[in-house]
């Protein structure tokens, strides 16, 4: 029984860390879901103030799956490519990094005005501002303002060395859904507590013949392992590659 109460443990915190990406929880403790800004393919906004004829900036990111914004063959959070023609070419300067997401109140002393989503350490860029010569890191910051779903971003004028982009969107609003994860893991144990107990006293059912849908946790036991032993293989050729140079660092 042990071992299999084992691997239900390892289901459910399976299940957490999922739920949590894509979350940011603030000093208040109000967590806030961006599942739904995230986009299939990633977000791809056209510049349309960089007026170059046949030629255009278009900025490609994404906020939970990064899998489709990539740059010099690397995984990363924001791009800026060039389209020619209206086709997305390779040539591409990377904006911010995947794991420089970070997360704060667009206005600290009213947080129900939103969120800021900002990507840091990009591709180097000359920022007219600095001493000739002198290079910085770009960044991509997204102001997400709370309110009724814009259908796009808007791209707002340029930083320097610094992209920046506005839209509304009700995943930058506090309202009651902020602790729907907790409340769906409290169900959760709720149905399968009161379900054990009520195996265990009223049908007299021992052992772990009592845990509901014991039978179809089983089927999954394979199926885990194998995901587990996948999601290891991939972390560790990740490793391998970052140890032997695989990625460029700035």
């Amino acid at each position: 029984m042990c071992p299999n109460l084992t691997i239900i443990m390892l289901l459910l915190l399976i299940g957490i860390a999922y739920s949590q990406q894509c979350t940011w929880t603030d000093d208040s403790g109000y967590t806030y879901n961006l599942k739904s800004l995230d986009k299939d393919g990633g977000w791809q906004l056209k510049d349309e103030t960089s007026g170059m004829g046949m030629f255009s900036m278009v900025y490609i990111f994404n906020f939970c799956d990064f899998k489709p914004i990539r740059c010099h063959d690397r995984q990363v959070g924001a791009i800026e490519a060039l389209a020619v023609m209206g086709q997305i070419t390779e040539n591409c300067d990377v904006a911010g990094l995947v794991e420089t997401q970070t997360f704060e109140h667009l206005d600290q002393r009213d947080l129900n005005k939103g969120i800021v989503v900002k990507y840091t350490q990009g591709d180097l860029c000359m920022d007219p501002k600095q001493p000739t010569g002198v290079m910085q890191p770009r960044q991509a910051h997204f102001f997400i303002e709370c309110g009724d779903d814009d259908t796009t971003f808007t791209v707002l004028p340029d930083n320097e060395c610094i992209d920046q982009f506005k839209i509304r969107h009700h995943v930058a609003c506090r309202n009651a859904s902020s602790h729907w994860f907790l409340k769906f893991i409290f169900i959760i144990c709720l149905y399968f507590g009161g379900r054990f107990l009520y195996n265990r006293k009223k049908l007299q059912i021992e052992g772990e013949e009592a845990i509901p849908h014991i039978h179809k946790i089983k089927t999954l036991i394979p199926k885990v392992r194998a995901l587990f032993h996948f999601g290891v293989d991939r972390l560790q050729t990740q490793v391998q590659r970052f140890r032997h140079g695989g990625y460029d660092s700035i």
